[in-house]
């Protein structure tokens, strides 16, 4: 399932930000305004919510933050953010992210986006790289914790 956050109910927002705590790595202050501003959300549905994935719109000064960190240019090229890709540890393994990244790369067309991964996260790496993105700049060191970050852009 692939929607705006303005047609997502109550209990479709709150387990879509629970899914995005679960999977760690995010700030929490202004979590859900940032979910309801998105321009597309995804949710894995089975019995339960095992994964999702959103089209973000980020904050400029985020954007350029990031862009700032990975020694990168131009980071007014790209309008949106590709994130908060996580499947449940029980759903793993069965081609789910990549299910819900095509889902919500749909909504973009031909809009330009960058997304940020763990420099460990080999999977990620593999699948950003399958759907055209490429690497952008050099890896650094994340706020979240004590590992470093890769962006990404598709142009």
């Amino acid at each position: 399932i692939s929607k705006c956050p303005s047609q997502c109910n109550f209990s479709e927002l709150k387990a879509f930000e629970r899914l995005v705590v679960e999977g760690g790595e995010v700030s929490r202050g202004g979590l859900r305004a940032r979910i309801r501003n998105a321009k597309s959300l995804a949710f894995l549905v089975d019995e339960d919510y095992g994964g999702v994935c959103a089209v973000k719109r980020p904050l400029v000064s985020y954007k350029q933050k990031v862009f700032k960190k990975a020694c990168a240019d131009n980071c007014a090229a790209y309008e949106f953010e590709l994130g908060w890709l996580y499947v449940s540890e029980a759903m793993r393994g069965q081609g789910l992210g990549r299910e819900l990244l095509s889902a919500v790369l749909d909504t973009l067309k031909n809009d330009t986006c960058f997304a940020t991964t763990r420099a460990d996260n080999v999977a990620m790496h593999s699948l950003f790289s399958e759907v055209g993105f490429t690497k952008l700049g050099s890896p650094y060191r994340s706020e979240e914790g004590d590992y470093h970050l890769v962006l990404y852009v598709k142009p």
